[in-house]
Parts: structure tokens; sequence; C-alpha cells
């Protein structure tokens, strides 16, 4: 399942945690380009709709030619392997909605929260289970580094902790 699974249960922390809509109109989405921790946030809830959207070109900018993703085998996708997923799943509505349903069904059953941690041009995002806190039930994280005024992506780990 590649690296969807974990951009799924992230996009959906990133809206569990959100302010709740006012009447005030919506805020404007936070700039992905700033080495700050909202940033890396939004970047996590994009990256998880460009994979189940199939969008190459936002996915081809936000990980680095070294990325890797490490899985709960220790099996690593390469970032050309997962680029080739994602330009398989380009345009199929039906295939969008079925991996976002997907994501939607993990997260009842598995509350998940973020992690934000920025030391100078590394941010790590740790992705874990709410009751039992993020020092003891950490299910995954990625790791960012901020270069040419963008953060990007290199280094990915699932562990399916609960």
């Amino acid at each position: 399942m590649l690296h969807l699974s974990s951009r799924l249960i992230a996009a959906a922390a990133a809206l569990a945690i959100a302010p709740l809509a006012s009447a005030a109109p919506p805020s404007p989405e936070p700039d992905e380009t700033r080495a700050d921790e909202a940033a890396l946030r939004a970047i996590v809830k994009h990256w998880d709709r460009a994979e189940s959207d199939g969008d190459v070109p936002y996915l081809s900018q936000l990980l680095a030619p070294e990325y890797r993703s490490i899985g709960k085998t220790g099996e690593a996708v390469t970032r050309a392997a997962l680029l080739a997923h994602a330009e398989q799943t380009h345009g199929s509505a039906e295939a969008q909605a079925r991996r976002r349903k997907q994501g939607e069904e993990f997260l009842r059953t598995h509350p998940t929260e973020m992690a934000v941690a920025i030391h100078g041009p590394v941010g790590i995002v740790a992705y874990y289970n709410p009751t039992r806190g993020v020092d003891h039930s950490v299910r995954g994280s990625d790791v960012f580094v901020y270069e040419a005024s963008r953060w990007h992506a290199i280094y990915s780990l699932h562990n399916g902790a609960e």
C-alpha cells in the first residue's frame, strides 16, 4: 500500500485537530514554503491528497531524490515507485474515493495525532496514538529537510505501533 496509509492517517489527524468552522471566512492555507510547523502540517495534508489524487507534479517536487519509505516489514519503497504508483492512480475518481473511504475507516478505529519537531533545516512529523501519547505509541514518522525555500521529504518510517 506504499505510503498511502500514513498519508491518510496524517490528513485525517490534521483535520481532527483543525479549529472548528465559524462564521468568519476560512483562513487561507498555510504557506508550504515557510520553515515552520504550520507549513509541515499543511504539507502532510497536501501530500495525502496528492497521493490519493495522483498529483505527480506535487509529489515530484516534495520527495527528495533519495526519498525512502520504510514499511512495517522493513522493505523500502523508493521515490520512483511512489511516483509510478501515483501516476497509475491519476484521474481515477473511483479509486480516489475508495482510498479516502479506507483512510476514514482506518482513522475511526485508529485515532491518530501529529507531533512536529523542527531543528534547523530538519523537520520530523510523528504520527501517534493519542490515548497512549507521543512518547509511547509512535506509529510512524516523516523526515523533511528545508532546502531552496521548500520542505522536501527524505525518509518515512511506518511501524504499525498501537
